[in-house]
């Protein structure tokens, strides 16, 4: 692996923000295929390092090599909108309002949607997220479009559980129950919240389809401290990125591509002033793509205090 390191000249950001998360992805994906489907080998969990190891130099002579870039995951938020306000949301939805709020057209989604597949060989996570993206009217039109994407891996929708599926979003989660599933952030952890939450209903109308869905039983958060007004210093940033837990969680929101869903949603709402984001209009889409896996940090970083202690789950604003 250092002969690899070494020849390529492989910066660490990239080998941990690009080579590893593919190599995590795949890893993932195609043991989920396996448990679930049936398909593939089996990938023996307790070997994952193994497994790891070996696919980072798989990424590695793709993309030097083969001139092949896939995209380890990526979050594609489709509407602001939610069914609650959650105090330490690290997308910080609940600031967005009446006047504020983005939720995105279907013929844009698309538009995008083609760009970013043309740019890359391969998605390997493809994340419908919101606000709570069943919020949106047409989102079956969309997951139906993401499903007709032969270079996307696999898809998944995250919802916090409080909206049961639509008969049409079923319809569509159902012919492509071996690419696309459902997943339940367990919010009912939270006596405020478990009354809202219809688990029940949504887990019984996705057996009956045949859907697979995940659900997490021990789910934790951490208190969300916004943003300082002033920067932090590079290595204090650098050292911030290290530590956190969501720059793995790109997020295409309103046509830009950001670090993570904390860093869309501030430059949209106003919060700070950064224009380093990846824009689906470039007429470099793939360069842009790899310069941004290439980049220590982005803007918004150097302004952003680190999230740390762990908190009750989906705490409401008052």
């Amino acid at each position: 692996m250092q002969e690899l390191i070494k020849k390529y000249n492989i910066t660490k950001t990239f080998l941990r923000r690009y080579l590893k998360e593919n190599a995590e992805n795949r890893f993932g994906t195609e043991l989920q295929r396996f448990m679930w489907y049936k398909e593939g080998k089996f990938l023996n969990p307790q070997k994952k390092d193994f497994y790891i190891e070996s696919f980072i130099k798989e990424e590695i002579e793709n993309f030097y090599e083969k001139n092949i870039f896939n995209i380890p995951q990526i979050a594609y938020c489709i509407t602001t909108k939610c069914t609650l306000k959650c105090r330490d949301c690290n997308a910080l939805i609940p600031k967005f309002n009446s006047v504020s709020h983005i939720e995105v057209d279907v013929e844009e989604f698309k538009r995008n949607l083609d760009k970013l597949c043309n740019s890359v060989n391969k998605i390997r996570h493809f994340v419908l997220i919101g606000g709570e993206p069943l919020m949106h009217p047409k989102l079956h039109e969309i997951l139906e479009y993401t499903c007709q994407k032969s270079n996307i891996d696999i898809i998944r929708i995250l919802s916090n559980g409080t909206i049961v599926p639509s008969q049409k979003l079923l319809d569509i989660l159902s012919e492509n129950n071996k690419k696309v599933y459902f997943y339940i952030s367990n919010y009912a952890v939270n006596g405020e919240v478990k009354p809202l939450v219809k688990h029940d209903a949504i887990i019984e109308r996705l057996k009956q389809a045949n859907i697979k869905y995940q659900i997490i039983d021990n789910w934790s958060w951490y208190r969300e401290y916004g943003f300082s007004q002033n920067k932090f210093s590079v290595s204090e940033t650098i050292c911030k990125v290290n530590q956190c837990s969501i720059t793995n969680c790109i997020q295409l929101l309103n046509r830009k591509l950001d670090i993570c869903p904390k860093a869309s949603s501030a430059r949209e709402l106003g919060l700070i002033d950064i224009n380093d984001y990846v824009d689906m209009n470039s007429s470099n889409l793939r360069e842009d793509l790899i310069n941004f896996y290439k980049r220590d940090y982005q803007q918004a970083c150097q302004y952003c205090i680190l999230n740390d202690g762990t908190v009750q789950p989906a705490l409401q604003e008052k």
